[in-house]
């Protein structure tokens, strides 16, 4: 299939959005599909047109500010498909999907975030704008059962289904590292990783609360992610009297990070809101058992008593008994560890992820 992903968010950007477009391309390609991708130019990937992973990466240089954006890519997009036609454009994020109507092919739209769920709660207005953008999409995905109950909340008529985001299962799998020496960390100390933006609805203020269970502990907390929360953390860390305990490693990028899974005992979920969670996949996928909040896609990922813990959302008491129970368990999370691993591998590889991903497409067609 001649298939076109088209998303604001994109390598070499680092998040949910940028990573699944990335990943879900690779493994089209893989699988013998010509993946064009629509995206802009980002950090220090400018290039108008260049062949990346497998894919054909297109960057037209047009500014994000909304309604300008959507008139230009929609004119881009025109101009792209008489000389390029595609069998199907699926889109990822609100932001580029007003530019795909009207252009006869068919539009596939990736309800990725939890700015979705923000916008219907702002009531009827706001689900009658929704169901407007989304007229024109043939079929909706999203990676968690809320983002797909949410769409069909505005009205819109056509099929929704829910599909997971994936792992790189070759890339992310246990493997030495040696950040455990370069952080001199003793091979008694228990790395407890949060690898998350420091954003409120990631729970991060709750997970920063949630560390005082673990004082009586050889712990140290690893911080994989930067955000507008660092101070509030911070500042929580002192009070609690675990901050020399706590290692803030920046915003990280991606190709980093499978050293970083592999360094760390646990990986904790925190979120308020969120769909199946990348970092989660890829810490399974490195056999980290995870801590995780029941909301969104986060069910999806842990088998309560088998590959984690699933607590409630906002409940720092409850995350931090989990997180003791696992950190003074080394057998507990050796176990838990592998049954993330074969979960990840037998369930959320992006080969499995696109391979159901082209079956909507050629439902579409």
């Amino acid at each position: 299939m001649r298939i076109g992903l088209i998303s604001a968010d994109f390598a070499p950007n680092v998040g949910g959005v940028a990573a699944h477009v990335v990943e879900l391309g690779k493994a089209l390609a893989l699988a013998g599909h010509e993946v064009h991708v629509i995206t802009l130019p980002l950090g220090e990937m400018r290039q108008k047109h260049a062949t990346w992973e497998g894919m054909q990466v297109h960057r037209p240089a047009i500014p994000k500010g909304k309604p300008i954006y959507s008139w230009l890519l929609g004119r881009w997009l025109r101009k792209f498909l008489k000389a390029t036609p595609l069998d199907i454009l699926h889109v990822h994020g609100l932001r580029p999907l007003e530019a795909t109507r009207g252009l006869n092919t068919p539009v596939v739209f990736t309800n990725h975030t939890s700015g979705f769920l923000r916008r219907i709660e702002k009531g009827k207005q706001e689900l009658l704008k929704m169901a407007s953008r989304l007229q024109h999409v043939k079929h909706v995905l999203a990676p968690s059962d809320q983002l797909c109950e949410a769409t069909r909340t505005t009205g819109y008529a056509g099929p929704v289904d829910f599909i997971p985001n994936g792992v790189d299962i070759e890339r992310f799998q246990p493997r030495p590292s040696m950040l455990r020496e370069k952080w001199s960390v003793s091979e008694k100390e228990i790395i407890v990783l949060l690898a998350r933006r420091l954003v409120d609805k990631n729970g991060v203020v709750i997970f920063a609360e949630a560390t005082s269970a673990l004082k009586d502990l050889p712990v140290k907390i690893v911080f994989a992610g930067d955000g507008p929360e660092k101070d509030r953390v911070t500042a929580i860390l002192k009070e609690n009297g675990m901050h020399d305990k706590a290692l803030f490693l920046g915003n990280v990028p991606n190709p980093q990070m499978p050293e970083i899974y592999n360094a760390a005992d646990i990986s904790v979920l925190p979120s308020y809101m969120e769909a199946t969670s990348i970092t989660g996949l890829e810490s399974m996928a490195c056999g980290v058992p995870l801590v995780g909040t029941n909301v969104g896609g986060i069910p999806v990922l842990i088998d309560e008593g088998k590959t984690g813990f699933i607590v409630p959302p906002g409940n720092p008491e409850e995350l931090g008994r989990q997180m003791h129970t696992l950190a003074h368990d080394p057998e507990l999370r050796r176990s838990m560890g592998a049954q993330a691993r074969k979960k990840a591998s037998t369930e959320f590889s992006w080969e499995k992820i696109a391979a159901r991903t082209v079956e909507i497409y050629t439902a579409c067609l």
